[in-house]
């Protein structure tokens, strides 16, 4: 399974379609085995990979405030506007991110890299 836990945008107000996800991969017993960033493009043709072969997406997101997490669908990328996702406005950003990290006293540091 695959968790978004934070967005990145890209620093060009102008360019707010372009972001990328932040996401944890977690195994069955529930534990964290990869920290990745994809950007929207690869998250979508990840998406439609899982949903081939297993008949759903895998992907969960995390929200501000949530108390559990929302499975991410296909159908969640068609909206009024195309370039909209209902989950990722609503996603902590890495700074936000990094905050709760902090909090839970861990080791952990995520940055953005060029």
């Amino acid at each position: 399974m695959f968790m978004a836990i934070a967005v990145e945008t890209r620093k060009n107000p102008n360019s707010n379609i372009d972001y990328r996800i932040w996401y944890l991969e977690v195994d069955q017993r529930g534990s964290v085995i990869n920290i990745g960033v994809k950007s929207k493009t690869e998250l979508i043709a990840h998406m439609f990979d899982n949903f081939k072969k297993y008949g759903e997406t895998h992907w969960r997101a995390f929200l501000k405030g949530a108390e559990k997490s929302t499975p991410i669908e296909i159908f969640d990328f068609v909206s009024m506007n195309m370039h909209e996702n209902t989950h990722f406005g609503t996603l902590p950003t890495l700074a936000e991110f990094q905050t709760v990290l902090d909090a839970l006293h861990s080791r952990f540091e995520l940055r953005a890299s060029a």
